[in-house]
């Protein structure tokens, strides 16, 4: 298997996540903050949520879920490091962008 078609499970995910073998990127911090978001709102989601986007060129995946508030929630994962689960960004899923919060829209979909 090429390195570009390799990716990680959920539930490798979630064991190095519940390890504790996670950091947030400042970004993501504050982007979470800005929408009132908490870390704790993202590994939930992490621990509870689906993967709905796969990105293994990048070695990132986009995991869904809802939050304790049932609000949904994006979380993006980055898994480049072998022993440690990066997320660079969590956000609230634009209806802009996102027909529902797990389908992206097409390009010139309204």
């Amino acid at each position: 298997m090429a390195d570009t078609e390799v990716y990680l499970d959920i539930e490798t995910i979630r064991r190095l996540v519940r390890e504790g073998k996670y950091y947030f990127y400042v970004h993501a911090l504050t982007e979470a903050k800005k929408e009132g978001v908490t870390p704790e709102d993202a590994v939930y989601v992490v621990l509870n949520g689906n993967i709905i986007e796969r990105s293994p060129e990048r070695k990132r995946t986009l995991v869904f879920g809802m939050m304790t508030s049932n609000i949904p929630l994006h979380v993006v994962c980055d898994y480049s490091n072998d022993d440690l689960i990066l997320i660079p960004t969590v956000y609230i899923p634009s209806r802009r962008r996102w027909v529902s919060s797990q389908r992206r829209k097409a390009k010139g979909e309204k």
